[in-house]
């Protein structure tokens, strides 16, 4: 079976981020691979969930400020991570996106409670307003709300063919197959984290469960594709507290704790690399495999860069897809 598994070693905007995401989940199956793995960092940026609406999640200041921004998303430079695999992803530098601005106009109005000509209260000027508040984009799949940073937080994305496992169309059954990858890769890390609520890992700190990676889901074309993130450094927890409000819908094990004390990061030794590493190894292992990326395939990698751009200018930069209701 050939498989893929590409490391992020270049600097891209959080929506293309995104577009790539889909044009892999668009390609891989018909380009004769059965499983890759993708381990990537985001700029900082509010991700939404496909179905949530960002006014019941972003505190209304940072709505405000991405609005009166016109949702243009500023660039930020990713710290290179050395490759893991036989086949990386193709250096690529962040795409200009447009604007449409009738959307903006539009998507202003139907914000409730957002008055986007006022001035923000509580900064003392617009440049470090500028600084502390993130670009806001949605993302393929459901979930919620969460926020990315490219120090303080690690993605992973899982790729599988539904001809390769079949029981993963279940979304139970999947969910629990991939958080298993993610808790044998922590193991090797001597971290126990165990499955809680539908897609979430927790920890045990002073005796309570705290959260450090939430999952979520989305399917194409005979493809399930899964992605989660891992909590790095307590400082990302702060600016969740002051970026997003208390979700509308929440785990049982949350039990109405604040962002501050329901979330905690791994330990400061924790290794981004041999996660990566460990995390290739079991998901190879689960497929009967030796390791992942066993083929490179330039064909396949130019037929995702080209849907990515597609992608990007007619749906992840656009507002009246990132504020939709």
């Amino acid at each position: 079976m050939r498989t893929f598994a590409f490391l992020q070693d270049s600097n891209r905007s959080a929506a293309y981020n995104l577009a790539i995401e889909e044009a892999i989940g668009l390609h891989f199956v018909s380009s004769g691979y059965g499983a890759g793995l993708r381990i990537w960092r985001n700029p900082f940026s509010i991700v939404l969930g496909l179905s949530e609406q960002a006014e019941d999640t972003i505190l209304p200041e940072v709505l405000r400020n991405f609005m009166e921004s016109g949702g243009k998303e500023r660039s930020a430079i990713l710290p290179e991570i050395p490759n893991l695999t036989l086949e990386s992803e193709k250096n690529r530098a962040n795409s200009t996106t447009l604007r449409n601005q009738n959307s903006i106009s539009k998507n202003r109005k139907k914000i409730s409670g957002i008055n986007v000509s006022n001035s923000i209260r509580g900064f003392k000027d617009r440049k470090r307003f500028d600084k502390e508040f993130p670009t806001i984009v949605r993302r393929a799949s459901g979930g919620g709300t969460v926020v990315h940073h490219p120090e303080e937080n690690l993605n992973f994305t899982f790729f599988v063919s539904l001809d390769v496992k079949p029981e993963l169309y279940k979304v139970k059954e999947s969910y629990g197959y991939f958080l298993s990858l993610v808790v044998n890769a922590l193991k090797r890390q001597t971290l126990s984290a165990s499955c809680r609520g539908k897609s979430d890992l927790a920890i045990l700190e002073q005796g309570l469960e705290k959260k450090i990676s939430g999952n979520a889901q989305f399917r194409k074309r005979n493809a399930v594709i899964h992605h989660g993130t891992l909590i790095l450094k307590p400082s990302l927890i702060e600016r969740v507290s002051g970026l997003l409000k208390h979700p509308p819908e929440e785990p049982e094990y949350r039990k109405n704790r604040k962002h501050s004390d329901f979330v905690t990061s791994l330990p400061s030794d924790f290794s981004p690399l041999k996660f990566g590493q460990d995390l290739s190894h079991v998901f190879a292992e689960s497929l009967g495999l030796f390791r992942m990326g066993s083929e490179r395939d330039l064909r396949f990698t130019k037929a995702v860069f080209q849907e990515a751009k597609q992608l990007l200018e007619s749906k992840y930069s656009r507002m009246d897809f990132i504020l939709r209701n």
